[in-house]
């Protein structure tokens, strides 16, 4: 161990194996576009070969890349005797063998990364830079002139400080960075974490790291990490900056220079910037906040229009039960008054005539019904045909805003050279399938009765309460 003083550098890939990258009948293999962000020169302008169910990469095309140009400024200058401190390079791979734990692995992920098997190998053009060959006159512990340090972590399970459950042993990267970053030593480490899932076992191990240890410098790599969607890995280094406090790094020269090496010499790796045309983090930062914005704003909206709709329908609900209980009570008073007339003229039939109960019984039992009840019962059915509509419109309003989020706000609309065009008008084709289903719908609420008093227009024009609910949105 070096004193506590001295500055210390940790580099730690996370599974740059075949079966994610290359192997192509892996379930966890990353699509074309990911891969090609780590393994293809940004500037070169080549695509993936497959031969069989296999991706292929020319070795010139890999050594332009951008991983392969990080790990030559930073691994490869240390075995040049370049670089300040000592760099120690862990390599942690998935290395399942059969048994009860990776059954259950394997029955969610799909077959990955079995041990002494080509898939769980380093990625093809690679090994010479993750698992270089010391001089031959080098003793094991000052292995290039003391400036470099490799280590070989198998991991089993998705959490790779997961202890052995049968020995209760810590497991392999725990007594690998115990010792690493005892004494002291996470005062003066620089740790950088690279390599694939972002939101698996990037995000796990960033966890494992934060959790157990107080590394004042920790730095993951937006360009050299990859997930299988462009959204996954940015909320998910999203949640390594907001929550683990992890700094996210583009640049690959800045971040070879955060391990102590001296990139400036060296024009491959800052060419090009992160060499990926993907999506950066440093913009997607502030997307995510916007699209937070957007959630909670439409969400408060809809909670608007519900109490709105629903006040509405109580209010009338409770007019029509006071109009119900008041004209029972009239209609009784007068039926029964009609009634006591009515005996009345039968016992003194000189003095009270037959008019005046015939008039008052024909007034309880018809006229005052019809004109006092039936115009609630109708101001009932207008309210609820409203609320009806009302709240259709309102459906189809959320489900327009989440199409047009979804092609305007996704991770996707990011990339620098996106084709906005396509996505346009796929959004145009969704809406029109929208105004149809609107149109289908009203005509079935036609047949069945539920329209408002006023003539029912169609989709474009919703009514009242479509007019009212577009003027409260606005």
């Amino acid at each position: 161990m070096e004193p506590a003083g001295e500055e210390q550098y940790i580099l730690i890939t996370q599974c740059l194996q075949n079966d994610f990258f290359l192997n192509l009948d892996c379930q966890l293999s990353l699509p074309e576009s990911a891969v090609s962000k780590l393994l293809l020169d940004s500037e070169g302008g080549e695509a993936l070969r497959t031969e069989g169910h296999r991706r292929v990469l020319p070795e010139a095309e890999l050594r332009h890349s951008p991983l392969a140009r990080f790990l030559d400024a930073t691994v490869g200058s240390r075995m040049r005797g370049h670089g300040d401190g000592v760099l120690h390079l862990i390599n942690v791979r998935d290395w399942h063998v059969p048994g009860e734990a990776y059954d259950l692995e394997r029955r969610q992920y799909g077959a990955h990364c079995e041990a002494d098997t080509w898939g769980a190998a380093y990625v093809d053009g690679l090994t010479d830079l993750l698992a270089p060959e010391p001089p031959p006159d080098c003793r094991p512990e000052d292995d290039w002139g003391g400036r470099l340090r490799v280590h070989h972590v198998r991991s089993n399970t998705l959490y790779d400080f997961q202890d052995t459950p049968a020995t209760r042993e810590s497991s392999p990267l725990a007594a690998l960075l115990d010792e690493l970053l005892a004494d002291g030593r996470h005062e003066t480490t620089h740790v950088v974490v690279i390599g694939v899932l972002t939101d698996i076992k990037i995000q796990l191990l960033l966890t494992g790291i934060r959790s157990r240890y107080d590394v004042r410098q920790l730095v993951v790599s937006d360009a050299l990490t990859a997930s299988r969607t462009l959204e996954r890995h940015l909320t998910a280094l999203d949640f390594c900056q907001r929550v683990l406090r992890t700094e996210v790094m583009t640049g690959l020269a800045e971040l070879a220079r955060f391990l102590g090496s001296r990139p400036d010499d060296d024009r491959r790796l800052t060419r090009g910037g992160s060499g990926s045309g993907d999506a950066e983090f440093a913009g997607y930062s502030s997307y995510i906040q916007d699209k937070q914005g957007i959630l909670s704003y439409e969400d408060a909206r809809l909670r608007d229009y519900r109490i709105q709709t629903s006040e509405r329908l109580r209010q009338a609900q409770r007019t029509v039960s006071f109009a119900s209980k008041f004209l029972l009570g009239l209609g009784t008073c007068l039926l029964l008054t009609a009634l006591l007339l009515s005996l009345l003229g039968v016992v003194f039939p000189g003095r009270v005539g037959w008019q005046s109960p015939a008039v008052l019984g024909a007034l309880g039992a018809g006229q005052i019904v019809t004109l006092f009840f039936t115009r609630p019962v109708r101001s009932v059915q207008d309210a609820l045909a409203e609320e009806t509509i009302y709240r259709m419109v309102l459906e189809s309003r959320s489900l327009k805003v989440a199409l047009a989020r979804y092609h305007v706000t996704t991770a996707n609309a990011l990339r620098r050279h996106d084709d906005f065009g396509s996505q346009s008008d796929a959004l145009e084709r969704q809406l029109e399938v929208l105004e149809k289903i609107d149109a289908a719908d009203f005509e079935r609420l036609k047949g069945l009765g539920v329209t408002p008093r006023t003539d029912q227009p169609g989709p474009g024009t919703r009514g009242r309460g479509a007019r009212r609910g577009r003027t409260r949105s606005a």
